[in-house]
């Protein structure tokens, strides 16, 4: 009768020392998700952009999320500002609006409201322990809220989020924008195209202002020089001969002397700017000249400053 017992008793202690062995997924004591984010680059900057060029300011960037934890993450990386209020700014003036896409996911996460919003049906993404995800992200600037040239930032944390909103690691990034000091010019008025020149018509050549309505568009982000010269030093030659009439040039109210090379500073600014300068032609002196086509080549060229 002793050693039925004492069967019956090894049996009854040993059933729940079975029933405590983890179900297959269940959570094991002690185990914690720890998630390593590490952004490439750190600043994700969009660099170059000419505002005047007609490209679209973005740049794509990666984030890889590692769990260096011992059990399995579930999280949503989400963007938040460091820092109100929402854009890309170098400490003066309107910010520039700026969008964040998941490329990975097809999803907008920009922190337009300080942190991404959630969408209900974003699925959130699961790692196991020692597994890593890379997702790909597009910065694309406004471009129409860039007034000025320099660098534009703005810092913000990407953090993996569970359900709870608790972070489960993250690291911090600097968003931003470097716009290009950048002019461009071009003519409008009674001027026509040969050869990639414009050719402008002075008419009959007599003293005084031709009477020619010319003007040069400007645009620029910021204060400029215009840098002028003459194929023939302010001369308007007939052909190959040695007859010439003199003349002078204005823009924008500045005479010009062409006997070399001149440079025209534009009026000092910091910010994005549109100008149309008249450009008129002042004849010399036509006595005793011989007939015929009088010439001469202008080179203009601008430089932002």
């Amino acid at each position: 009768m002793l050693r039925p017992t004492l069967f019956l008793a090894a049996a009854f202690l040993a059933m729940p020392l079975h029933a405590q062995a983890p179900a297959p997924g269940a959570a094991i004591p002690g185990a914690e998700c720890l998630i390593r984010t590490s952004a490439t680059p750190a600043s994700w900057l969009i660099q170059g952009y000419d505002p005047f060029d007609g490209s679209i300011p973005e740049g794509t960037f990666g984030v890889t999320f590692v769990n260096e934890g011992t059990a399995e993450c579930r999280f949503t990386p989400t963007f938040e500002l460091v820092q109100p209020p929402f854009g890309l700014s170098k400490g003066t003036g309107k910010p520039i609006g700026y969008a964040l896409l998941n490329l990975t996911d097809t999803q907008d996460v920009t922190p337009r409201a300080g942190r991404t919003q959630r969408n209900p049906s974003q699925r959130m993404l699961a790692l196991s322990p020692n597994a890593s995800r890379t997702l790909l992200y597009k910065l694309v600037a406004d471009p129409d809220d860039v007034r000025n040239s320099g660098t534009f930032t703005q810092d913000v944390t990407l953090e993996a989020q569970d359900s709870s909103f608790r972070s489960l690691g993250g690291t911090r990034i600097v968003l931003g924008i470097d716009v290009l000091p950048s002019a461009r010019i071009g003519l409008a008025g009674a001027y026509t195209m040969s050869d990639g020149q414009a050719v402008v018509d002075l008419g009959d050549l007599r003293p005084g202002v031709a009477p020619v309505p010319l003007q040069l568009r400007v645009a620029s982000t910021g204060s400029y020089d215009l840098n002028v010269t003459s194929a023939n030093s302010g001369r308007l030659r007939l052909g190959a001969s040695d007859w010439y009439v003199p003349y002078s040039l204005a823009i924008g109210g500045n005479s010009i002397n062409l006997t070399g090379a001149r440079t025209i500073s534009g009026k000092s600014n910091d910010g994005l700017r549109r100008e149309a300068l008249p450009i008129q032609f002042l004849i010399g002196d036509t006595s005793d000249r011989r007939a015929g086509v009088y010439s001469d080549v202008v080179s203009i060229s601008v430089t932002a400053r």
